[in-house]
């Protein structure tokens, strides 16, 4: 019989799970109060209708001066939305999953099942703790705010490398997760 674990909330956010003696998997759900999602949604249909608004006037028979303005703004348009869609997406069904097995780390962003993975060798992990922010500058409120992905409050370095984890955590989320993190890299690179 397959030896079964039970999922265990650590925080509202945060889940882990021990599937086996030999691997944890750590799982931060980016899903944002109902309020904050209907804004996201409103300013993605808002930035849409204008989208729409700017396509209609660049194929319509206006000087060639005008159309080039409005291809331009078409095209810094599609770029904002490609960014928004993505930033609701990932507040809708977005997670960060962490597994730790033997010798190895695995970091996902994902939106759904899609994401990129990367692979990380335990002996080269080095550094895990807090990313010493200043609450008093303004690229850290945007960093932190729900309309950016980002905020992340967990760093470690791979060689000279840095790598973060933990998007828009608590100071209380950002502990547990490095104790968490730090206590299966430890036992896990024996």
């Amino acid at each position: 019989m397959k030896n079964q674990t039970k999922r265990q909330q650590i925080s509202e956010r945060i889940w882990v799970e021990k599937p086996n003696s030999h691997e944890v998997h750590i799982e931060i759900d980016q899903k944002i109060p109902r309020w904050q999602e209907s804004l996201l949604l409103g300013w993605l249909i808002a930035w849409a209708f204008c989208g729409g608004v700017f396509v209609y006037y660049a194929l319509q028979p206006v000087p060639w001066s005008d159309r080039i303005f409005f291809i331009i703004s078409s095209s810094l348009w599609l770029y904002f939305f490609v960014r928004i869609t993505k930033v609701f997406l990932w507040r809708k069904m977005g997670k960060e999953k962490i597994q730790i097995r033997t010798g190895e780390m695995t970091i996902q962003n994902a939106i759904g099942k899609w994401g990129r993975v990367e692979h990380f060798k335990l002996g080269t992990i080095q550094k895990l703790g807090v990313i010493k922010q200043d609450p008093g500058n303004f690229f850290v409120f945007l960093d932190n705010s729900f309309w950016i992905i980002g905020g992340e409050k967990v760093g470690f370095m791979k060689g000279s490398t840095p790598h973060r984890v933990g998007k828009q955590l608590s100071v209380r989320e950002t502990e547990s997760l490095i104790r968490i993190m730090d206590s299966a890299i430890k036992a896990f690179s024996k």
